[in-house]
């Protein structure tokens, strides 16, 4: 018997600790705006010949050669808000993370979070949280409270801040302030 209630408590407790990320929770939320990009997508990216004489786009391209995932959660929902806050303070702990940078603008608050990589000078995962304190930010007219930003790979810590640069994405200012001071 005992073994029995020590099957049914382990049975739920590991039901508890599914290993869905917050971006696989939210992704079909109508109150979020949710972007993924897969590791395949990266791959295609990375395989396409690009035949141009613009250099900014074929450094794109080598940097998506070293990109794996991408995942941004874009939210005004406070009480979303401060689930992904909360996500990404415990994933920084879970994880190991080293704080990169934090920034604060006014009411605006970006921290960075990296997950080194063995290899000198580059990184497997960064997390990128931007929070408001009392208004919305504003990206090309839309408002949000909070937004969580994901990138996983074997990237070099200045392709991520041309990356975010290119993409007109939150923080990106702030990112290559950081590589250019290295």
């Amino acid at each position: 018997m005992k073994k029995i209630y020590l099957f049914l408590t382990f049975c739920l407790l590991t039901s508890g600790v599914s290993g869905q990320s917050i971006f696989d929770k939210y992704e079909d939320n109508q109150d979020v705006s949710f972007v993924s990009i897969s590791p395949k997508m990266f791959q295609m990216l990375g395989k396409m010949s690009v035949n141009t004489n613009d250099p900014e786009a074929e450094q794109f391209f080598e940097i998506i050669k070293s990109v794996q995932s991408f995942k941004v959660i874009t939210t005004d929902n406070k009480s979303i808000s401060k689930e992904l806050e909360n996500y990404a303070t415990m994933s920084i702990k879970n994880k190991g993370m080293l704080e990169l940078m934090k920034v604060r603008d006014g009411n605006t608050n970006v921290k960075f979070y990296v997950m080194e990589s063995p290899k000198p000078d580059r990184i497997k995962e960064l997390l990128m949280c931007v929070t408001e304190l009392d208004e919305k930010i504003s990206i090309d007219n839309r408002s949000f409270e909070t937004i969580l930003l994901q990138l996983k790979g074997d990237i070099e810590l200045d392709q991520i801040s041309k990356l975010t640069a290119q993409m007109n994405l939150p923080g990106g200012k702030q990112l290559n302030k950081v590589s250019n001071s290295k």
